[in-house]
């Protein structure tokens, strides 16, 4: 589910706040095998590669060879591959080097502290995801970037800094129970979730960079505000204002945490603009699920929580500021897919669409609403017929699969496309494992 996105090196849909920038460049690696590159064309290739890593394709990153380029770059292209399998200690160890080097080139640096910055603030360290942020920021002056980007970067530093303020969320118990979830009128995976002490309906929400609630709610459970405010984007608003509250107690499924942090949006900014009316309370996002290590998704509504348990699947899982990424291919082009289970339809975006306009040219157009934080905005999609959609080693198939070709809110394409329930239920379960870094599903389910 689309709702947020305050940082730029990092922007995707987090639902509730998706960090991640978008710069968009073609990839080299589609069209030139690795090998045959030169190291001035190889340079290039990292370079452009790096730009997909940030709109969340770090595979294609991953296929580069590498070797041969500038040090500098070589490190930058490490580091963000590390941060994206989770290995935050290490990508900070190998772009802080590159960023704190008064030699590198400024766009090294700045490249460098927004991979630092990501790495930091996906592992919960805040202050120093904060202090990232800010130099990316005085760099990307420094360069005369576009306005746009130093907003992003501040946006970031200071929705950073707001949170830093609070002690690190902490992992008290982890008894794993399973529990039933349930389908809301939109269909998005609801539980109840205990917040100090009182129960709390949730949207369980892979798209969730943050947990969120509305106004109303953090009062109800008697959350801990903290002093500062940020914005973050939404797919309908460039900045939303929101506020940190702090959880004190957060129990789920057998994990009992301390100290969680949701971003706390007016309550306005969570009704969407569905007939009958509908609106959110509380969303369970990527900090709090990330803590089960692995977990199942079972298409009955069972949500089994399995640390611990192992399958042999290649790892096909990736982080980008808190959003989720599975390789896949979509009529057989290889591409990150945003993996959101609030987003009842998949999709792809201007950013694909612009990269093959062969897949979309002569499809048929279809004006589309989409409603995010702040209210909605309206889109213009073609039509793909019949896409397959290839993950983790099964196919999907979708009737209809919309290619977005203009985008009503005018703000780049945060990453490739979104994979969300109408793939997701066409199989009998699906899983995340954050320690082997893998997504897996289960059989087709017949008719599906």
């Amino acid at each position: 589910m689309r709702i947020g996105n305050p940082h730029p090196a990092f922007r995707a849909p987090l639902l509730a706040a998706s960090l991640l920038v978008a710069h968009g460049i073609a990839s080299a690696s589609d069209s030139t095998p690795p090998a045959a590159l030169t190291v001035p064309s190889k340079q290039a290739a990292v370079e452009q590669a790096l730009e997909d890593a940030d709109a969340g394709d770090v595979f294609a990153l991953e296929r580069l060879d590498i070797a041969g380029v500038e040090p500098e770059l070589a490190a930058i292209a490490t580091a963000r591959i590390a941060a994206a399998r989770l290995r935050s200690h290490e990508a900070i160890a190998l772009a802080r080097p590159v960023a704190q080097d008064a030699e590198a080139s400024a766009a090294h640096r700045s490249r460098a502290w927004a991979v630092l910055a990501d790495a930091a603030f996906t592992s919960g360290d805040y202050a120093e995801a904060a202090r990232a942020a800010q130099r990316w920021q005085d760099v990307l002056r420094e360069r005369r970037a576009p306005q746009k980007d130093i907003d992003d970067a501040q946006r970031l530093a200071a929705l950073a800094g707001a949170m830093s303020a609070a002690p690190r969320q902490a992992v008290e118990t982890l008894a794993p129970e399973t529990v039933t979830t349930r389908r809301d009128k939109v269909g998005l995976s609801r539980a109840d979730a205990t917040v100090n002490g009182l129960v709390q309906d949730a949207v369980l929400d892979t798209g969730a960079g943050l947990s969120v609630v509305s106004q109303s709610t953090a009062t109800k459970l008697g959350l801990r505000m903290l002093d500062g405010a940020a914005t973050i984007g939404s797919a309908a608003r460039q900045a939303v204002p929101t506020r940190i509250g702090i959880a004190e107690r957060f129990a789920f499924a057998g994990l009992e945490l301390r100290d969680v942090a949701f971003l706390v949006l007016d309550d306005a900014q969570l009704q969407l603009p569905v007939p009958g009316g509908y609106s959110i309370d509380a969303i369970i996002g990527f900090p709090v699920l990330r803590e089960f290590r692995r977990l199942r998704f079972e298409r009955d509504g069972a949500l089994v929580p399995e640390p611990g348990a192992r399958a042999a699947t290649t790892e096909n899982l990736r982080v980008v500021s808190n959003a989720l990424y599975v390789d896949a291919k979509v009529r057989d082009v290889p591409l990150a897919l945003h993996l959101d289970s609030g987003g009842p339809r998949s999709f792809l975006t201007t950013r694909f669409a612009q990269r093959h306009p062969h897949l979309v040219d002569g499809l048929p157009r279809k004006d589309e609403r989409m409603a995010g934080a702040g209210g909605s905005t309206t889109r213009v999609s073609a039509l793909m017929p019949n896409a397959h959609v290839d993950v983790a080693g099964a196919r999907a198939t979708l009737a209809e699969l919309p290619v977005v070709v203009e985008d009503g809110a005018h703000v780049q394409a945060q990453n490739f496309g979104l994979m969300g329930g109408d793939v997701l239920d066409q199989f009998e379960h699906w899983t995340l494992d954050f320690e082997a870094m893998t997504f897996e599903v289960g059989a087709r389910v017949a008719g599906g």
